[in-house]
């Protein structure tokens, strides 16, 4: 148990992901001040202001706002920490936990600038972060470690504004292209997001529905990705928790969907904002082997793009062909009252005492080794 820290929560962000992000900070702030230490929230506005927020017991499980107040405007200062402006003081504070899920907070942007700080933070470094967030990397390395993966392609937005009807040469490469690597059912994902944000099924594939999911998704992201539809999945989930230098990995849990809605994925509203949001069932009902085998395949990955502290890693499993596929890695999972990480790091013996504890100290060590580097050569 660490003594009384100052936790700096850093959360919203210019992402899709604003207000998951602002939610689970609500939840963590009630969580550190459960475990005895101060919660110090520090909002990022949608235009990507920092500012200096305050944490009641009351908003424990319910939304923060991360709207800009610049007479509380903080700024991050290389090598010395943060600083706050108007008051020309530095805001004192022992470790950064983030929860700015989505881009800018989760894909190694804000955790460079942390290290370039010199401040300790929480979850996995820049590499790390980069890697899980940009799906098509993240299989590579799931695949060169022998963990099965979809076949998929790549699409660059620009290319798909380039492209003007379904009947132009271009497109139609793409098309045939499409069919012959991947089949007629696909699935449209930003390379680079989050919390199925930008997600577009098409099925079957008809040269017009497929221009106009391009379109929709490529809203959102540089790059869409684009990957055989598997069919009624099964979607399973593992936690990675890093306790003293060592990741481990619970028993897939499975996601259910109470509305059976027929989308084949979560929408962003059935994780986050229905009545009847989907759930952790755990343990999944599946055979005892396939579960480890899963948790195996979990740890593979997590240890090959180097996961600290934390992460989610999903998977989708078809019953009807008894085949395993990795889906993503989520190195910033969602900590709100809906979120599946919580509740399958608890299957580990992680509550949220032991989880709170394990993940600071995991930053604290990385930090310790970062320290211990040598930065200076022959000169």
């Amino acid at each position: 148990m660490h003594d009384r820290l100052r936790v700096a929560v850093l959360f919203g962000g210019q992402s899709v992901e604003h207000v998951v992000s602002c939610r689970s900070a609500a939840t963590m702030c009630g969580q550190l001040a459960a475990c005895g230490h101060t919660a110090v929230p520090i909002g990022i506005s949608r235009d990507g202001h920092w500012s200096l927020h305050t944490y009641r017991p009351e908003d424990a499980g319910h939304t923060l706002s991360a709207e800009f107040l610049e007479d509380r405007e903080i700024v991050v200062k290389p090598g010395n920490g943060l600083w706050l402006v108007r008051q020309h003081t530095t805001l004192p504070v022992d470790i950064c936990f983030p929860v700015t899920h989505g881009t800018g907070g989760e894909d190694g942007l804000l955790q460079g600038l942390l290290e370039l700080a010199h401040l300790p933070y929480v979850g996995c470094d820049p590499a790390t972060s980069s890697i899980g967030m940009h799906k098509y990397t993240a299989k590579l390395f799931a695949r060169d470690h022998g963990v099965p993966v979809l076949p998929s392609i790549r699409i660059s937005t620009d290319r798909v504004g380039s492209f003007t009807s379904i009947g132009e040469q271009e497109f139609t490469i793409l098309y045939g292209r499409i069919i012959t690597d991947l089949g007629t059912s696909v699935i449209l994902k930003p390379e680079d997001g989050g919390s199925s944000v930008g997600v577009q099924v098409v099925d079957p594939l008809e040269p017009a529905v497929l221009l106009d999911a391009l379109r929709s998704s490529s809203r959102f992201t540089k790059t869409v990705l684009a990957e055989s539809l598997v069919k009624h999945p099964m979607e399973l989930e593992c936690a990675l928790v890093e306790q003293e230098g060592t990741l481990e990995a619970s028993l897939p849990g499975l996601v259910v969907d109470p509305m059976e809605t027929g989308y084949r994925f979560l929408t962003y509203e059935q994780k986050y904002l229905g009545t009847n949001c989907a759930y952790m069932r755990l343990p999944a009902p599946i055979a005892p082997e396939l579960a480890k085998r899963i948790k195996h395949m979990a740890l593979a990955i997590g240890q090959a793009i180097g996961v600290e502290g934390y992460a989610r890693v999903d998977f989708l499993y078809s019953a009807e062909t008894g085949r395993i596929w990795f889906n993503e890695i989520n190195t910033l999972p969602g900590m709100t009252a809906q979120s599946h990480f919580p509740i399958l790091a608890a299957s580990i013996g992680f509550d949220w005492p032991a989880l709170v504890e394990a993940l600071l100290a995991a930053g604290f060590e990385r930090q310790r080794k970062r320290a211990s580097l040598a930065f200076t050569a022959v000169e």
